[in-house]
């Protein structure tokens, strides 16, 4: 009897550190899920503005919504404006 009441205990407790394990993970999920929800909806309503957020490497620099006023004048000395 003492025997089955160890185990018991050894299980319960099992299942109790099981089930708050799942509880976290679920919860860091919810967290994580309407951060990027928020994050996505943002990025909708400010196209430019989550475009330049991207801007922090020089491969990602080469992008258009990255330049300065600077690259502007000279792209459009050398491409798109000349006459």
């Amino acid at each position: 009897m003492i025997f089955l009441d160890e185990k018991m205990k050894e299980w319960i407790g099992v299942c109790v550190a099981g089930a708050i394990f799942l509880f976290l993970m679920f919860g860091l999920f919810s967290c994580l899920n309407e951060h990027d929800v928020k994050q996505r909806k943002w990025n909708e309503e400010n196209p430019v503005e989550a475009a330049k957020k991207n801007c922090y490497s020089k491969v990602r620099g080469s992008r258009p919504a990255c330049w300065s006023e600077a690259d502007w004048i000279v792209y459009c000395e050398r491409v798109q404006c000349k006459q």
